[in-house]
């Protein structure tokens, strides 16, 4: 009897471990790679759901062609385990990288955070040499306050700064500013009630700060 219910329970963890990583995105990727393809030179939005939730994104970024592959809550793990599927048969012009916060509060070291994020850098420029990356740094949101992660946030988007120095084809943006009466105290109405997500009028000051960047490594990719 002890011997079963040691199996069971062991079986169980297997299962709830499985469940807990990347798999549990498998139908929401599959369906985002099943869709059409788009034209080459598309705007390419990649990360977790800070990108799936911003469904203005075409509005908000036309003319520029946009294709949003955002699966969230991703961690930097996911993007890493369903890099190919996401990015196969795909000719971006431009990606727009978010991703980081759910990793902060699972609280993930941050050295690990960007090192996870080294490594799909390094797997993207492998793949595509001259499509520049746009990291944006994660959001000093109210849940990050309230759960005393302010720290790791700044550590992480630290790491982005650093990170690009060196690198040809990679900035960073801080969309940050606009969501905050001062740092440290980012402004709640920009925020949904679980204080992690924008609601409509928070997208509409990051798009203040986004769309020029965009605008900028558009021109920059299609005129070199």
């Amino acid at each position: 009897m002890w011997n079963f219910l040691l199996s069971a329970a062991w079986g169980w963890l297997l299962c709830a471990t499985a469940v807990a990583g990347p798999e549990k995105f498998a139908g929401e990727v599959d369906a985002l790679t099943n869709k059409p393809k788009p034209a080459p030179g598309h705007v390419l939005l990649v990360g977790s759901s800070t990108i799936r939730m911003w469904r203005s994104a075409a509005a908000d970024l036309a003319p520029l062609p946009v294709e949003n592959r955002g699966f969230g809550g991703s961690r930097t793990e996911d993007q890493l385990f369903y890099f190919d599927r996401l990015l196969d048969g795909l000719e971006p012009g431009l990606v727009v990288w978010y991703c980081g916060s759910n990793d902060v509060t699972e609280k993930k070291p941050v050295g690990t955070i960007l090192r996870q994020t080294r490594e799909w850098l390094a797997k993207f420029r492998a793949r595509y040499p001259d499509v520049p990356v746009l990291l944006v740094k994660v959001m000093r949101a109210p849940q990050k306050k309230r759960e005393k992660l302010l720290a790791a946030v700044d550590g992480v988007n630290r790491g982005y700064e650093e990170m690009v120095r060196g690198r040809s084809g990679v900035q960073w943006v801080d969309i940050n500013p606009p969501l905050e009466v001062r740092p440290g105290e980012p402004r709640e109405d920009l925020y949904q009630s679980d204080g992690l997500h924008l609601n409509e009028r928070g997208y509409a000051e990051m798009v203040k700060v986004l769309r020029p960047r965009i605008e900028e490594l558009s021109r920059a990719a299609r005129h070199p």
